[in-house]
């Protein structure tokens, strides 16, 4: 029998239904001879799906009921977030790899980040270091969109395991910009100074904050350990991931610049566009993308522009294609839409997804009867850019009115990397709703 996967937690979307996420499990679950629970939670203001799998002999001895068919749904809750804490001490204990220093002032950052394990970060995706998601934590933990303590929507690390937190924090350190880190080894208080200085913290008390702590941390680490303490687990083998082919297309050219827009904002299309591009290829790898921009140089007529263009994108070998846009019409014209080519289911997904993130991040309502994705056909406009590519998901992203005074003001207000962040969740919830339901830990 293969072995049991970790629990998994969807996130629901129009796309993404408790019914779809139950379906799949129960498959998984027959296929393998496992019993599984789903139940419906809310993971950070959002609803979502809770998935776990268990052995039939361990539900069955658990005075469990189990249906014939289909698949009955069975297993205990997953650790409080006291237990979780509890392993944590219990495994940093005995784990090898740093100093008695290093390891107490990593644990009174711990301490510090997580509340002593009572974050939902902690409790939800035991990250008790507040790790922020970056490519080179791939194979080591799972990205997850939280809003942290600074308030800010971002992409952080969700570990299996408190065994793959401890081993993912050294390797976030590792291979990060600490340098000079191992230096401290005798050292837990310069270890804090350095890579407070390097990055890791921006506020300036968080060196004395943590430090702080370090008789708390030297305290819990003596402790007799328990016998249930097994060590750390190793990271997965494929430390540095896949990463998928994201083109975009800036809409437009240098020339003829598209649709301006009204103040605050006050810039045509191309130009805005340009600063949103930059800002996505700049932040892809943190959400296992790897992004390149495409321009569309003048030429002698659109056709040829738009074709010249996408074939560059196919010699990079594009996975898929954002080209960015912005609407207008009249001062009142509002809402986002997200246009795909007709008979590409894949194109559609795509479509949805981007725009769920755009409607999450701006507020703005979406377009065509509330799903925000508007289906063209071969002849209609922006077919040219849909259809320049068989077998490669093409979306074009108009995501609010430059001519709408209102709209134009929030997104000012929010800035364009709110812009580039909300594509590029919605290029990764696409790429992940892709991978089989065996694989995919999806956060």
């Amino acid at each position: 029998m293969p072995e049991l996967p970790k629990p998994m937690t969807w996130i629901l979307s129009p796309s993404r239904t408790f019914a779809n996420v139950e379906q799949l499990a129960r498959a998984e679950a027959a296929a393998n001879g496992w019993a599984v629970k789903v139940e419906p939670v809310v993971v950070d203001g959002q609803d979502a799906a809770l998935v776990i799998f268990s052995k039939k002999a361990v539900a069955e001895s658990a005075n469990l009921a189990l249906e014939a068919s289909p698949p009955s749904l069975a297993v205990a809750t997953p650790p409080s977030s006291a237990s979780a804490w509890e392993d944590l001490l219990r495994a940093y204990q005995g784990y090898p790899d740093v100093s008695t220093d290093l390891k107490v002032a990593s644990l009174a950052q711990w301490i510090l980040e997580s509340g002593r394990g009572t974050s939902v970060l902690a409790r939800d995706h035991l990250n008790f270091a507040g790790l922020k998601f970056r490519a080179r934590m791939s194979g080591h933990a799972e990205p997850v969109d939280y809003r942290g303590s600074d308030g800010d929507l971002a992409t952080y690390c969700k570990f299996s395991s408190v065994g793959a937190f401890i081993a993912g924090y050294w390797h976030f350190i590792e291979s990060g910009p600490y340098d000079g880190w191992k230096t401290y080894r005798n050292d837990g208080a310069g270890y804090i100074r350095h890579i407070a200085k390097q990055g890791y913290a921006p506020s300036a008390d968080y060196p004395a904050k943590v430090l702080a702590l370090f008789g708390e941390a030297a305290k819990l680490l003596s402790a007799p350990p328990s016998p249930e303490a097994s060590g750390v687990a190793a990271p997965a083998s494929d430390a540095t991931g896949s990463l998928l082919r994201l083109a975009i297309v800036v809409g437009h050219n240098k020339s003829a610049k598209g649709a301006g827009s009204v103040p605050p904002i006050s810039r045509f299309e191309y130009d805005f566009n340009s600063i949103v591009a930059a800002e996505m290829t700049e932040e892809s790898g943190h959400y296992n993308l790897q992004a390149k921009v495409f321009f569309r140089e003048p030429g002698s007529s659109y056709t040829a522009e738009i074709a010249k263009a996408y074939q560059a994108v196919a010699s990079w070998g594009a996975q898929c294609v954002v080209e960015l846009h912005f609407n207008s019409a009249g001062a009142t014209a509002s809402g986002s839409e997200v246009l795909c080519r007709q008979g590409s289911p894949d194109a559609r997904a795509l479509a949805s997804n981007v725009a769920e993130e755009i409607q999450a991040a701006l507020g703005l309502g979406l377009r065509h009867n509330g799903t925000g994705v508007k289906i063209v056909g071969s002849g209609e406009r922006g077919a040219g850019s849909l259809y320049a590519l068989d077998g490669v998901p093409i979306v074009i992203v108009e995501p609010f009115f430059g001519s709408n005074p209102a709209e134009c003001l929030k997104v000012a207000t929010l800035g364009e990397q709110v812009l580039a962040l909300a594509y590029l969740r919605g290029v990764r919830d696409w790429a992940v709703s892709r991978i089989p339901a065996a694989e995919a830990a999806i956060s």
